[in-house]
């Protein structure tokens, strides 16, 4: 038996060793390229159903947070000696207070003071039966409307006084008695991404 011959049968039988060490090699690394894009895209999904989730989230809060500003009222009180009266509403950067009526689900009907704000990294909705002249009356509850709030900051448009002369302008604190401001805005920071903002118009005149 010549040389070739046995070479020609050796390869009739099947792989050399070497081969089969490289060609298990070989599919090695296709099976981690595979796994790796795999997971890759995994996670592509995951992030894109937490987005998904998080934006409709914050869509649903903003919707409810629109329909009670706009439903919110412009109340006014008097002072104990009855000489000064003044609008029910507190306008800060980190929170808003106003009388506005609740939903049946978060509510037992009439009018609330409510206050709306971040704690511990949670948009907060605090809420109390109203009784004029008495901010403290009633029991307190508190929903949780947003986690993982970075930052979150309010503002308020309009004139402050009923005689300005000058033009309506943005303001970090709404510090008027005599009205409430024409617009509110509310910037929200989730999770260190912006978000756009919300703008609502108030509803201006005594109720």
């Amino acid at each position: 038996m010549t040389v070739a011959t046995r070479d020609v049968k050796r390869r009739q039988q099947g792989f050399t060793l070497l081969e089969l060490v490289v060609a298990i090699t070989l599919m090695g690394l296709v099976l981690v390229v595979l796994y790796g894009g795999l997971r890759l895209g995994l996670n592509g999904w995951d992030s894109g159903e937490r987005r998904a989730e998080a934006s409709n989230r914050l869509r649903s809060v903003q919707e409810f947070l629109r329909r009670q500003l706009a439903q919110s009222m412009t109340v006014y009180e008097t002072n104990d000696d009855r000489r000064e009266r003044f609008v029910v509403f507190a306008g800060r950067s980190e929170g808003i207070e106003f009388v506005a009526p609740m939903p049946a689900r978060l509510g037992q009907g009439g009018l609330y003071r409510i206050w709306i704000g971040m704690a511990n990294g949670r948009l907060q909705l605090r809420q109390r039966p109203y009784l004029p002249g008495d901010p403290a009356a009633g029991e307190e509850r508190i929903n949780v409307l947003l986690e993982g709030v970075s930052a979150m900051e309010w503002a308020y448009f309009g004139p402050e006084r009923d005689n300005d002369q000058e033009s309506p302008q943005w303001h970090p604190d709404w510090t008027s008695t005599e009205r409430r401001p024409l617009l509110v805005r509310l910037n929200l920071t989730l999770r260190g991404e912006s978000w756009p903002d919300l703008v609502v118009a108030l509803v201006e005149g005594p109720r």
